[in-house]
């Protein structure tokens, strides 16, 4: 969980809510998410 606030923390609310959306609609399982933010 961590790495996802690293990531999101230096975006505003709308750019952390736009990232997260585009980036889970490219997954199809939490597990293939949090292995696709481990590799940003």
């Amino acid at each position: 969980m961590w790495i996802l606030r690293k990531i999101i923390h230096p975006m505003g609310e709308i750019d952390a809510m736009e990232f997260l959306i585009n980036k889970l609609a490219m997954t199809k399982t939490n597990d293939d998410f949090f292995e696709m933010m481990k590799r940003s």
